[in-house]
């Protein structure tokens, strides 16, 4: 007598409870997947923007000499013009230039003696001139460098803000508008001297101010 093989089939209650138990793993799982993805690209573009902007200084800085040479003062624009036209531009593949305007750099309120401008690749970059005579490591505290001394940044500094992927949204501090300073040995992303649990932390706040060196870190 021939064995008879009984076929077995899920039942559709075992084939719903299957699918809701997918749905929501891929609920749970999907959007972090997603964001961690759209975070890459940031982090993609935010390098190439800082390999861009330090070949130019690099190159300017063999034509003129280092930062310290260079004619920095803070709220005067021939100053500005000098180290934008003669040092920056020539080294720079520039789309668009907006002096003393916030078109080129729509997400700040006033554009008042920065220089603004826009690469190739859409990112866009204001150019920040900075001369103080406070302490150099208490100004740099705040904007994420342990100690100026350890990149000899001086009192006279530029200062760039990115947006990496231009006019497209969220246009937020640490998601996708980044900031470097400059110093002796070429560009600082902020927050450069701080641990990884430190800068993620301080990563968390309004102004975002050590998301620059965290990005670059985390999704390397």
């Amino acid at each position: 007598m021939k064995n008879v093989r009984q076929k077995t089939a899920f039942t559709l209650a075992e084939v719903l409870i299957t699918l809701g138990i997918i749905g929501i793993v891929a609920a749970l799982t999907l959007p972090n997947l997603i964001a961690n993805y759209k975070n890459k690209i940031i982090a993609k573009q935010l390098q190439k923007t800082y390999s861009t902007l330090s070949q130019a200084i690099s190159m300017a800085q063999a034509e003129y000499g280092d930062i310290s040479q260079w004619p920095i003062l803070d709220g005067k624009w021939e100053s500005t013009d000098i180290i934008f036209k003669d040092y920056l531009k020539p080294h720079l593949n520039i789309l668009k230039e907006c002096r003393n305007s916030t078109e080129c750099f729509p997400q700040v309120d006033s554009a008042l003696q920065y220089y603004t401008f826009v690469l190739s690749d859409g990112t866009q970059v204001l150019l920040d001139v900075w001369n103080h005579q406070e302490n150099t490591n208490d100004l740099f505290w705040s904007y994420g460098v342990m100690s100026a001394s350890n990149h000899y940044v001086y009192n006279q500094f530029l200062a760039f803000t990115v947006d990496v992927n231009g006019d497209k949204k969220p246009n937020k501090s640490g998601k996708d508008i980044f900031v470097f300073i400059l110093a002796k040995n070429g560009l600082i992303p902020l927050g450069l001297d701080y641990d990884h649990g430190t800068k993620k932390s301080k990563c968390r706040k309004p102004s975002a101010n050590f998301c620059t060196a965290y990005f670059l870190e985390k999704y390397q």
